[in-house]
């Protein structure tokens, strides 16, 4: 009788602790998320509190899996417990399995810039990288190979405008894109200048620290315009530093366009006399 006693008693905990240890593992998740994006706790611990939430969710999974065999081979009570526990592991284990795709298809990289042979320098963000945290210096030709690859799209942009106007021009992208710009060093008057941009940008959910920076050189004519955009922690981004380039190029374009279309609405305060308006579209240059 005792033993009958101990085998029921065994059915009857395995569902249970099932449940229990997906709700811990589903709590230790999301207390993660929000310490991390809210009160900005040092990220390795909250990717620690993440994989041990993936952890639960696996052992959650596996004793609902031995009580549904259970079930299936003897009968009894804990079907409910047992079906619970095993969806909350499978939606606990789900999120990083639904990002495998994504880590297939693109390259395990985290650093991103429009110019591979030099890019910009991390004067100021690299004095906020934490120990443990990624080397704030670009990689390498390793990286650059893997991202020519994978975003041949990503280059220079050339600009029909003095360096300076260029600079205010991405400094006022910077903004309005919502980055937190921690420092500003504008172009001097000799030429040919050089000014820099450093901010960082955090990631939607987890609210992850990327570092972004924008250097501006040219002369009274011209200027070019170099991006780079690096994870502070991890070793694959899954694209989002090559999407934050995209989108931050759009809006420099965006910038300088209705910059030209405030000059050809008002022609006579913002050219000198006899000088042509710009035409849309003339103050961006792509590299062939």
């Amino acid at each position: 009788m005792a033993s009958s006693y101990r085998a029921r008693n065994a059915r009857a905990l395995t569902p249970r602790w099932s449940v229990k240890i997906a709700v811990i593992s589903l709590a230790l998740l999301v207390s993660a998320i929000v310490l991390h994006r809210l009160f900005s706790i040092p990220t390795p611990v909250a990717l620690n509190l993440f994989k041990l939430s993936i952890l639960g969710g696996i052992l959650s999974i596996v004793l609902a899996a031995f009580s549904l065999a259970r079930l299936w081979s003897r009968g009894g009570e804990g079907a409910g417990g047992t079906f619970t526990g095993l969806l909350l592991g499978i939606g606990l284990i789900g999120w990083p399995l639904a990002a495998l795709p994504e880590q297939e298809r693109l390259p395990a990289i985290n650093d991103i810039t429009t110019d591979t042979s030099t890019p910009p320098p991390f004067h100021q963000l690299a004095s906020l990288r934490a120990p443990g945290a990624n080397d704030p210096a670009y990689p390498g030709a390793s990286f650059a190979s893997l991202q020519e690859e994978a975003y041949p799209d990503l280059k220079p942009l050339f600009v029909n405008r003095s360096v300076g106007e260029a600079f205010e021009i991405c400094s006022e992208a910077f903004r309005r894109l919502g980055y937190v710009r921690v420092a500003e060093e504008p172009p001097g008057t000799s030429y040919p200048a050089t000014g820099l941009i450093e901010a960082f940008d955090r990631t939607l959910v987890w609210g992850f620290y990327d570092d972004v920076v924008c250097r501006v050189a040219g002369n009274a004519q011209t200027a070019q315009v170099d991006l780079r955009s690096a994870s502070r922690y991890g070793r694959h981004d899954f694209g989002r530093n090559a999407e934050r380039l995209r989108a931050t190029l759009r809006e420099i374009v965006a910038r300088l366009e209705a910059t030209v279309s405030r000059e050809k609405a008002t022609p006579a305060a913002r050219q000198p006399a006899g000088e042509p308006a710009r035409r849309r579209g003339e103050d961006v240059r792509r590299p062939r």
